[in-house]
């Protein structure tokens, strides 16, 4: 999913939704954003996202990699390279949620190096609680990640959203 820039304000960049799969490649060269999790099982080289600051919580943990829970489907691994038992659930918005749009400021494009919005992945960490039903998506911190370095950021946004917003409908 790439992030679409509209009007920006104040030093800040909206960005969009996007489609709802996962096509621009993170991988030089590649032609998939993730790799599949019988992939990344089997051991092959996956390209390593570098988080420019730790998630809260987590200090020790700047290299992650992108795995696809399903193939065809929405979930993905965001899977530490240094303890692969930490893992984030992560999707990208719009099939949850088409009308979100963070606005990501000027600040946030120079910790990733870049000046292009287009160039973004805009990725909510989800909550699996008992059951899907009860899943949640973090509106407030997405994971903001530049395809085109593999640079990586969660931000935590000024704006009046939900940190728990229901994933399904009920």
């Amino acid at each position: 999913m790439t992030a679409a820039l509209s009007t920006p304000s104040a030093g800040r960049s909206t960005l969009s939704a996007g489609p709802s799969t996962l096509s621009a490649p993170l991988a030089r060269g590649g032609t998939a954003s993730a790799v599949s999790t019988t992939a990344a099982e089997a051991g092959h080289a996956l390209p390593t996202i570098e988080f420019r600051t730790p998630m809260p919580g987590f200090p020790e943990h700047r290299e992650f990699v992108l795995v696809a829970v399903d193939p065809d489907g929405p979930l993905f691994t965001l899977r530490s390279v240094d303890d692969p038992a930490l893992r984030f659930l992560v999707v990208p918005p719009a099939p949850f949620y088409p009308d979100y749009a963070p606005q990501v400021s000027a600040q946030v494009l120079e910790q990733l190096g870049t000046t292009d919005p287009e160039d973004l992945l805009v990725l909510l960490v989800v909550t699996a609680a008992g059951s899907v039903a009860e899943a949640t998506a973090n509106l407030l911190a997405p994971v903001i990640v530049d395809q085109s370095t593999r640079r990586a950021v969660q931000v935590i946004l000024e704006e009046d959203l939900p940190i728990r917003a229901r994933l399904l409908p009920a």
